[in-house]
Formats: structure tokens, sequence, C-alpha cells
């Protein structure tokens, strides 16, 4: 730390030597072309008061181009005493003849210095003018900038950006959580490059008393940090205070009136964002909340709504089965026990898809993808949704060449199941399903193709969705309850893919995702395929 303090003296010390060393030369080179000019003038034998405004002319010129107004007060001096030694009899020495040459050196002098003191009050008021015009675009900036921070970071960022650049100094900026300061975020500035986070060291019950105070009397507080000031700032809107932030300052004086004003503008800006953000993130919170209670309400509405029709079924059968099951011909009593199969497989396949969804959204399910063949996974999901499918005509087409994927096999049988169950439930008896994988470029492509009633252009922006179910009249007795696509959907984006729903032609639907291949090496063909 202290070779960067001593390298940043260093450049502070040549830049002002060098500042000095160009005001020198232009004063020297001002007052040099004034005095040819006052030769020229005598040499023509002009009168003196054309000599004297030449000077005061060049004394003018330095007040106005030099860094400080000790150049211009010298060079009054300086041309006072150049007019003394060329122009005033007897010339090239500082005496005089005539007392005349006294009063008239005298009243260059009064004039030259009025000259200079006056340019120099209009440099500083139009330095003070342009300062003040660069910190109200400032202030103008900092609301653009404040309108495109999407973070309490980048708020404070921001705040410390802005108020470094417009006093040129150190900037703390301490949030506040649970009515306790956090560590500081410093803009540092070379005027203060001695100054380091470790330094400050502040009363606690002082801070306390200040955070919480309520008169504007109190919204600063001046405090020492080794001999330094540092001011400091509320940011806050009426009783809630964000953060403190503090400018480190020569004297307690060096930001007051307009400079204060800005700076509580600046703070004020901060303070409005901060509240909106909050504001956002708390209807953002409520808004979810809300969500997640019409989730849940939909759920147990939906969920009461469609297992009543399976479970009386299940009930009415088993009850008949239970009272009259002796008097019952064979034929009805396997389709009463064929009834009860058909819905308890519904009902565990709609509790699987819900334990299933439920652990996605909570994060609870973790993937364990490992490489995989399709030619082996596909004929093991279609085994588990047989029974169902004995009315539909399901084929099944793989290619010759091994297909192997990274994927978890569980997960991605579940998937497979829900897209051929549903296309079951919304294709007539007797109906076409299709479902196939082959390779395209470095993926493996899986379409489940059936020749049922389709899907409108409208369902197909909202299948996706949570609860949502299209063509609701369905083949069976059973409505499904809007999870099995949306399962679908989640396994497939935690695979790193995509689902897909089209047309087709000349009618049904086409629901297709692609996946990765992996790399094995082998170029065996797959047996089951074989001639």
């Amino acid at each position: 730390m202290p070779t960067i303090f001593n390298s940043t003296q260093n450049n502070k010390k040549r830049l002002q030597f060098g500042t000095a060393r160009r005001d020198i030369f232009m004063s020297f080179c001002i007052l040099s072309a004034c005095s040819f000019i006052g030769l020229v003038f005598f040499f023509f034998r002009l009168s003196e008061a054309n000599i004297i405004s030449i000077y005061i002319l060049g004394i003018l010129l330095i007040a106005s181009i030099t860094s400080s107004w000790i150049y211009g007060a010298a060079a009054s001096i300086i041309g006072v005493f150049l007019f003394n030694c060329l122009y005033a009899e007897p010339i090239f020495n500082f005496y005089v003849y005539d007392w005349q040459y006294v009063i008239t050196i005298f009243v260059v002098l009064i004039a030259s210095l009025i000259v200079n003191y006056v340019m120099t009050l209009f440099r500083r008021q139009l330095d003070s003018e342009k300062l003040e015009n660069q910190r109200l675009d400032i202030l103008f900036e900092t609301n653009q900038h404040l309108q495109q921070a999407r973070e309490e970071n980048d708020i404070f960022h921001v705040a410390l950006i802005q108020l470094h650049q417009m006093f040129g100094r150190t900037i703390l900026l301490f949030p506040l959580e649970d009515n306790r300061l956090l560590q500081p975020m410093i803009k540092s500035s070379e005027k203060n490059a001695d100054f380091f986070p470790e330094d400050w060291g502040l009363n606690e019950q002082i801070w306390r008393q200040f955070i919480h105070s309520d008169t504007e009397a109190k919204n600063s507080l001046v405090r020492a940090f080794n001999g330094k000031k540092a001011i400091f700032f509320q940011v806050r809107v009426a009783k809630e205070v964000f953060a403190v932030a503090g400018i480190i300052a020569d004297s307690d004086k060096s930001i007051m009136g307009f400079e204060r004003k800005l700076v509580l503008a600046i703070l004020d800006e901060v303070a409005l964002s901060l509240e909106k953000h909050r504001l956002h993130l708390c209807n953002e919170r409520i808004a979810r909340e809300a969500e997640a209670e019409r989730t849940r309400a939909n759920l147990l509405r939906t969920i009461s709504h469609d297992l009543r029709t399976p479970l009386t079924s299940i009930s009415g059968n088993a009850d008949i089965l239970l009272s009259n099951g002796d008097q019952i011909q064979p034929d009805l009593r396997r389709q009463l026990y064929q009834n009860i199969h058909s819905d308890s497989e519904w009902l565990i396949n709609l509790v699987e898809n819900l334990l299933f969804v439920t652990r996605i959204d909570n994060g609870a399910m973790s993937i364990h993808a490992e490489p995989e063949v399709l030619q082996e996974i596909l004929p093991e999901a279609l085994n588990c949704i047989a029974n169902l499918g004995k009315e539909h005509n399901i084929s099944l087409e793989l290619p010759d060449e091994l297909l192997v994927v990274k994927i978890e096999a569980r997960l991605f049988m579940q998937v497979i199941i829900n897209i051929v169950h549903n296309a079951i439930k919304y294709s007539p008896a007797g109906s076409d399903i299709k479902i196939r994988a082959f390779q395209h470029s470095s993926q493996a492509i899986v379409e489940v193709e059936d020749t049922g009633c389709g899907i409108n252009d409208e369902d197909k922006l909202k299948v996706f969705e949570m609860f949502y179910t299209a063509n609701k009249k369905s083949g069976d007795s059973r409505r499904g309850i809007g999870l099995g696509l949306s399962l679908c959907q989640s396994i497939v984006r935690a695979h790193g893919s995509a689902i897909h729903i089209a047309d087709n032609a000349p009618n049904g639907t086409v629901v297709s995702f692609a996946l990765h291949l992996e790399e094995t090496g082998l170029e065996h063909e797959y047996p089951g395929n074989r001639g």
C-alpha cells in the first residue's frame, strides 16, 4: 500500500510541476511579446498610454490562461518594472528623473493588479458555472443509470460512480441491513489515495443515533479520519434508511450550499430507486405466492373432481364383487376385475406424475444421467402401457445403428409413457400410433405420431401448462388433469432439450424432442432390427 501511495504522490507532484512550468513559460512569452511591441511603439514615438495598454492587455491574457492568480499578480509587478526599465527616462535602469513617472508606474501597478483580480474573479465564476453545469449533467445521468439498474448492488454502484464523478473524492457507501452497517463499498480517488478502509473507526452508538435521526439538521454527520473529514448522509425515504453515504473532504465546509443540495438530490434518487426495487421484489413475491395458492387450489379442485370417477368405479365394482360375486357370470366378473385394474393403473400413473412434478418444482429431484441405448428404453416403456393400448395399432420404428444418449432411464420412460398415453386417450380405437427414433446430425430424434383429433393452434401454446387439458372430451371416462405434458417438458428440459408439438397430416399430432448422441466408438447394428 505505501508503494502505491508514494507512486500516486509522485505522479501528482510531476503533474503540478508540469503545470507550473507551462504557466511560467506562457507568462514569459506574453511579457516578452508585450515588451517587443512596446519597444516598437517607443521607436515610433507613440504615447506611453499605448505601451501601458499593451502591458495591461498582456496581464489580462496571462490571468485568463494560467492556473493561478499568482501568475497574473507577478506579471503585474514584472510589467511595471519592465515599463520603468525600458521606457522611463533614463532607460535600461530603474531610476527616474521625472516624478510623473513614479505616479504613472504606481497607477499602472494598481491598474494591473485590479485587472488581474477582476479577471481571476471572472475565471473563477466561469469555472464555477462550468462545474455546476457538469454536476447538473451528472444528476440527470444518475436518473438514467438508476432506471437501468436491476439489483440493489447495481443501484449502490451507480451512487458510488456518480458521487465520485461529481466531486472527485473518495466515496464510501455503507448498506444497511437489520439496522446494522455492512462492509463499505468504496470508490477511491487520487486526491484521497492515503485513505484505506481499515482506517475508519466509528462509535456504534453515534451511528445508531445518526441512522435513526428524523430531523433535517441531523441528516449529515462529520467524522475525522486521520486528520481528514468524512461527511456522511443518510440514504432514506421517509423513515426507512437504506444506506449511509460518506464523502472524504478537506473540511466540514467543503460540501455546502449548492453541492450539498446536489448530493441530497442524488441520494434521494438512489433511495427512491431502492424503494422501487424492493417494492418490485415484494410484488413479485406476492404474485408468486398468489400463483402458488392458485396452483394449489387448482390442484385440489382438479384432483377432487377427476379422482371421483375412477374411485367411484373401483368402489362400485368391488362392492358388486363382494356382495354378488358368486352369482356373476365369469365373463362379467372378469370384466369387473379388468375395470378395477384399469382404474387402478390410471390412479397409479396420476400419482406418479404428481410426485414427479412436485419433486421437480421443489428442486428435490436431481438428474443422474447415464449412457443408455434408445433401442432398449423405448420397448420397455411401451410394455408398461401395453394394456392401455390394446385397442390401438401401436408400432415402434428403430434404426439399425445404436442410438446412445445420456439420460436417466426412469424419467425418460415416464416421458414416453405420458406422451403415448395422451395419444391413446385422444385417438379413436383402431387408429395408428407410431413411435420412431432416428439419428439427425449429432442428435437422436424421438417422435410419437397419432391420427387422433389433433390439437388446435391456440391449445398448442398452453398444453405444457400445468393443469391445462386440450380436447377435454376424451374417449374414456377419465379426464386428465393436465400434468402429463407439463411433466414431460420439465424432464426433457432437465436433460438439456426441448419438446415440440406439430400437426400430423391429414389429421393427428406429432410430439417430438431431440437428445444429444454420446460418442461410444461402437458401430454395431442393433440385433433386434436385423433382417
